[in-house]
């Protein structure tokens, strides 16, 4: 299916830091240790046909819906100096990260900072945490500190039309450009030998085009650019979609109306 997961830090909210060193009052208290709350929203979204590449959305159906889900992760830091060590902080906190049970279904690679829209979490939590490290444990790292991380993240479950319809396309198109082949792109006019790492998609109306060419174009448009042939037919609404309020009315109206049309009137009756 054509669906791409995003993150992102809750529009609104900041991530929130805070650090509690622990007195002589709590001596038994242990090692000093970094505590991750991650509150998580899921949300479905749909990208459309000629809709300029904007994610918009959606009205979701009641088995889709999800309350914020928070977890709480807890790590002792046994060597405290893992703190003062750029290279180890930031894979220790994708690892607390990825261990949220709110996270570990959703299938995304949270190192991969292209997933994330707008600030990458992870890096200025372990930016804090250096910082913070830094100032409380190099010159004494028998002292005992909690380091609390409070994380509000929206995740969002994309389906692109736009990649559904190439995935239709090559299920029923019939090949008649292969990759490799000197003839050319009618939207960006290279030989699809040049086409990189997008091969050719074939149309159902014959037409090929490179792949990233037709995404880009679908975006704008639900039309082969050469013949105007409709491709809007060839997709499904993504599995989560709850029908409008206006298309289930206009359902119940019409089956109303069939249900109350009169049969033909006996001959002979008025």
């Amino acid at each position: 299916m054509a669906v791409e997961t995003r993150i992102r830090t809750a529009p609104g909210t900041a991530i929130r830091f805070n650090v509690l060193a622990l007195g002589e009052e709590r001596a038994g208290a242990g090692l000093s240790s970094v505590h991750l709350r991650c509150t998580v929203t899921l949300e479905h979204a749909t990208r459309r046909l000629r809709g300029g590449g904007l994610a918009l959305p959606d009205r979701v159906k009641p088995e889709f819906l999800q309350q914020p889900s928070t977890s709480d992760e807890v790590r002792d830091l046994r060597d405290p100096s893992v703190l003062l060590r750029p290279d180890d902080v930031l894979p220790a906190v994708l690892d607390m990260l990825a261990s949220t049970p709110v996270l570990r279904g959703v299938g995304l690679d949270l190192s991969d900072e292209s997933a994330w829209d707008g600030e990458h979490a992870p890096r200025r939590i372990a930016a804090w945490l250096r910082e913070q490290g830094s100032r409380w444990l190099a010159s004494c790292p028998e002292r005992r500190c909690r380091f609390e991380v409070d994380a509000r993240l929206r995740v969002t479950r994309v389906f692109s039309e736009p990649r559904a319809v190439l995935r239709r396309c090559a299920e029923v198109a019939m090949q008649t450009v292969a990759p490799g082949s000197d003839e050319e792109c009618r939207i960006c006019f290279d030989e699809f030998r040049d086409g990189g790492k997008s091969g050719p998609v074939n149309l159902p109306c014959s037409h090929a085009y490179h792949a990233h060419c037709m995404l880009t174009w679908l975006d704008r448009g639900a039309n082969c650019p050469t013949c105007r042939h409709d491709l809007s037919g060839m997709v499904a609404a993504a599995p989560w979609t709850a029908p409008t309020i206006w298309a289930t009315w206009t359902t119940a109206s019409s089956s109303t109306a069939t249900a109350r049309r009169p049969g033909p009137r006996a001959r002979g009756r008025r």
